[in-house]
């Protein structure tokens, strides 16, 4: 049976506007629901990991994300509930 009291959990993949990237990983760091923050290189710029109540919730964050000014691309990759490796 799963916990219906789980939290929904993603990491968000930001590409960000060249030289900007940490702006926005300041910026992301003060959101709530951002849980972990670190700039990688490769295709994306920065890497987040999100938890929140429910999939609603994530969805508003990564609006949220969207809608920063130095953001040009995310990525989102859902958690898959009740898998354990």
């Amino acid at each position: 049976m799963l916990n219906s009291m789980a939290m929904v959990k993603a990491v968000v993949l930001i590409r960000c506007r060249a030289g900007t990237y940490k702006d926005v990983v300041r910026r992301l760091r003060e959101l709530e629901n951002v849980k972990l923050v670190f700039s990688s290189l490769g295709a994306y710029d920065v890497v987040s990991k999100v938890e929140a109540n429910n999939l609603a919730e994530i969805a508003k964050v990564v609006r949220t994300i969207r809608s920063f000014k130095n953001v040009s691309a995310t990525e989102t990759l859902v958690e898959v509930e009740g898998e354990k490796s």
